[in-house]
């Protein structure tokens, strides 16, 4: 972070030696990490736990339903939410920014564009579909026997609306997370 604190702890004592993400610091060839910096590196729930955090203090770890909630309508720019798509294995919460979605390797923000993609995918996934049938380029058609003829037009708009972001990106891997279906078994 750069910051010219008194209290400066060594890199190692907040990451391990396999780390490989000093690009993304202002000054990697500073002498150390200030005492925020070491505790958002240390502390297991940043990359283990879905977190939304406000600026009017406070912190709330989220399930995947609330992170879905959250995600129906644009960020504002007193909250970040933290996601570690791989938990436990990147350091996301130093990545993170007001009015965005920290991910694995990014923070990305989450506008109303964001909300009306995100809508589909919850329809698709309220409709049966469940992850694996979205990454297909075309629904299922086992899954399709399954829904009344007169929303098939819909289910199709929506399959193409998410085409773009069909190849296997970071919002992608966000919005299958956030859309998990809240009884067990949807996840196909």
């Amino acid at each position: 972070c750069a910051a010219t604190s008194v209290t400066v702890s060594p890199a190692s004592a907040a990451v391990s030696r396999t780390f490989t993400g000093f690009d993304s610091w202002k000054c990697p060839a500073e002498r150390g990490l200030c005492a925020p910096c070491v505790w958002a590196y240390r502390t297991p729930a940043w990359r283990r736990d879905i977190h939304r955090v406000t600026t009017d203090p406070g912190v709330d770890r989220l399930s995947p339903v609330k992170l879905g909630q959250i995600l129906s309508a644009p960020l504002s720019v007193e909250v970040a939410v933290i996601v570690p798509l791989r938990p436990g294995r990147k350091h996301v919460l130093p990545h993170a920014r007001w009015g965005e979605v920290a991910v694995d390797d990014v923070s990305l923000p989450w506008r109303s564009s964001d909300v009306a993609l995100f809508a589909a995918v919850r329809r698709l996934r309220s409709a049966g579909f469940g992850v694996r049938d979205l990454r297909e380029p075309s629904p299922p058609f086992q899954r399709m026997q399954t829904i009344a003829g007169r929303r098939w037009p819909a289910v199709l708009s929506d399959w193409e609306i998410l085409a773009p972001m069909r190849p296997m990106s970071v919002w992608w891997e966000l919005a299958m997370r956030a859309s998990t279906p809240k009884q067990s078994g949807g996840a196909r």
